[in-house]
């Protein structure tokens, strides 16, 4: 008769192992870090050089994009709503340095074992312009972002709804133009099969 609990446990170790195997073969297979575009119905794959152009310039139209939104707020003294979203101890920070009222607060765990929370508040727009006159490239990279980096403006009735699309369009052009840019003139620039970003 067959004893399935001295199968067991070879059986658990075989999958742990393959496991294991198939993660070091994924993972050397791309180590690097990549994104891929389509720009004028082509794909490419963007690696190494043209990759960290392409988180730089997504960077840049974050911070450009913030700045349009504020030259559409009138008058001077308007109060905007936001959202961010980031770790308990540097909302705080945030909130008591630039006199934040927080409209809303929904708690978050990040990992490994942080806690943080997504906030809607409203915030004067010199103060704004104060948190966007100080953000760095790498306070808007997704793998690093800062508090002051996840801030976006909530939709109000200061930026109608035309201006709205309009910024949209600077947005998307500007990083058409920066993609075609870093495809023209990058180390790392591969034909590929696109799944996303279309520009």
């Amino acid at each position: 008769m067959l004893d399935i609990t001295r199968l067991a446990v070879p059986a658990i170790a075989i999958l742990a192992i393959g496991g294991i195997i198939s993660f070091l073969l994924a993972y050397s297979f791309y180590p690097e870090k990549h994104e891929n575009v389509t720009v004028d119905g082509k794909c490419y794959e963007l690696l190494g050089a043209a990759h960290e152009q392409y988180v730089n310039l997504a960077a840049r139209r974050d911070i450009a994009t913030l700045w349009l939104q504020l030259s559409k707020v009138e008058p001077r003294d308007a109060i905007i709503p936001i959202i961010l979203s980031g770790k308990d101890s540097d909302i705080e920070h945030l909130r008591h340095s630039y006199q934040l009222n927080t409209t809303s607060q929904q708690k978050v765990k990040y990992y490994p074992n942080i806690d943080a929370s997504v906030v809607t508040a409203n915030i004067a727009k010199n103060q704004l312009q104060n948190i966007a006159g100080n953000l760095t490239l790498k306070d808007v990279y997704p793998s690093a972002k800062t508090i002051s980096g996840s801030i976006g403006i909530e939709p109000n009735n200061y930026i109608t709804s035309a201006e709205g699309m309009d910024i949209s369009v600077k947005s998307k052009e500007f990083m058409s133009n920066g993609i075609k840019e870093i495809i023209a003139n990058s180390d790392g620039v591969k034909s590929a099969y696109c799944r996303t970003g279309v520009y």
